[in-house]
């Protein structure tokens, strides 16, 4: 087993081995390294010796499991051991959470008596929808309420949509700013925002499409995603933030994002991890099916 920590200098590994053996819509080597949740982390790749790897955040006392690993399905269970034993070895380190991977995998680590694990924190429902179901012409009694609020928010504000790259990081940041300081007067739970600004600050580099939508000139929410590996066809929408500044945003910037996989003929979209029923319902309204489940938990130090 080979811990890279430069993961910038084994760009070409890594990406190798996402593109042999990737297949979540998180096997993403810029995302994922965005996807950091405290500032001390780091992003790591773990190569075994088959070829096989995992992605991975180192943190001081702490690593996390990004997703899935890379490598066959049935010996995911056997490399996230194999990964365990050995960080295990490192005095300081007390956990290794293993982040929205497959359902099957926690109950076969709890045979493992080499593995202490704790309960699972929580679970996520990923639906995957079939864009031949999407009419962005929103039709039938059903869609009447958005369709009518899709229709006034473009008839009373004026909206244009443009790449990323043509405006500020600092508006893109703005955005961010408002977003997380209206969602934590909401919500109690982690908030998550530290990959939304490396995202914006690398410049969406890994990412298919980064666009903002401009509402009277001030830019006020973007989207952006990518292709999953070894799904032709299937996009993933990973990021859509808003600033809560207008009425009905969040869902004109939703529906953009879907006209836009739809303009852009993609056969499927993976609508991301969803853990509770409204979010579920907003998701699966237009047929999208759930196609699988994740756990996120952590095994502890024996």
């Amino acid at each position: 087993m080979k811990i890279y920590e430069n993961i910038e200098a084994e760009r070409d590994r890594i990406q190798q081995c996402i593109q042999k053996y990737g297949w979540t819509s998180d096997h993403n080597l810029d995302w994922y390294a965005d996807s950091i949740i405290e500032a001390d982390a780091k992003p790591v790749f773990v190569e075994f010796d088959d070829g096989t790897g995992l992605l991975a955040h180192k943190y001081p006392d702490k690593w996390r499991i990004w997703s899935n690993p890379l490598c066959s399905r049935n010996n995911e269970v056997k490399k996230i051991s194999e990964f365990a034993i050995e960080v295990f070895k490192d005095n300081k380190i007390e956990e290794l959470w293993c982040d929205d991977v497959s359902d099957n995998i926690y109950p076969d680590l709890k045979k493992d008596s080499n593995l202490k694990l704790d309960k699972i924190y929580y679970h996520l429902y990923w639906p995957v929808l079939d864009m031949s179901k999407y009419d962005s012409n929103l039709p039938g009694g059903h869609f009447k309420e958005m369709r009518n609020a899709k229709n006034k928010f473009y008839r009373e504000h004026e909206v244009t949509i443009r790449k990323a790259s043509e405006l500020s990081k600092n508006d893109l940041i703005r955005i961010i700013d408002d977003w997380y300081a209206y969602v934590m007067k909401k919500q109690k739970e982690d908030i998550y925002d530290i990959r939304y600004r490396k995202a914006v600050e690398n410049g969406f580099r890994g990412f298919t499409t980064a666009r903002v939508m401009i509402v009277d000139g001030q830019p006020v929410g973007f989207n952006a995603g990518y292709d999953v590996p070894n799904h032709p066809g299937r996009f993933a929408g990973v990021i859509g933030i808003h600033d809560y500044s207008v009425k009905d945003l969040g869902e004109i910037l939703y529906l953009e994002d879907f006209d836009w996989m739809k303009n852009s003929g993609y056969k499927e979209v993976d609508l991301q991890g969803m853990e509770y029923e409204w979010e579920l319902k907003m998701k699966t309204q237009f047929g999208a099916v759930i196609e699988r489940k994740t756990d996120t938990f952590s095994i502890m130090k024996k």
